[in-house]
């Protein structure tokens, strides 16, 4: 029985949103043989926050997933202990950055 896991996104747009779904659907059981399902509503196990928004949306507020990764430009200063995915995502890029993220859910 493989692993699943959830991911959703949050203060992005629909483009980005978009972008992600295709990515999650294109590399579908890649990541070390854990299913990645993209989710519109919480809860989930990650959420992808795009740190170059003006405002996280309130719907997360005061959700604790058990990982964040921050969408940004890479030349933004990310927060500590978080993951982060590049602009513009790839799907290579994504892999990596789940395979991170996986390891630590498992442990």
């Amino acid at each position: 029985m493989s692993l699943k896991y959830t991911v959703t996104c949050s203060a992005m747009g629909d483009r980005e949103v978009a972008l992600i779904k295709s990515l999650l659907g294109i590399i579908g059981n890649k990541v070390e043989g854990v299913e990645w399902e993209y989710r519109d509503e919480l809860p989930t196990d990650v959420v992808i926050i795009d740190t170059d928004a003006t405002r996280i949306g309130s719907h997360i507020k005061d959700y604790k997933p058990r990982a964040i990764i921050t969408y940004a430009s890479p030349d933004k200063t990310l927060i500590p202990n978080t993951f982060a995915l590049y602009k513009p995502a790839r799907a290579r890029d994504l892999i990596e950055v789940l395979t991170s993220v996986q390891a630590r859910l498992a442990g």
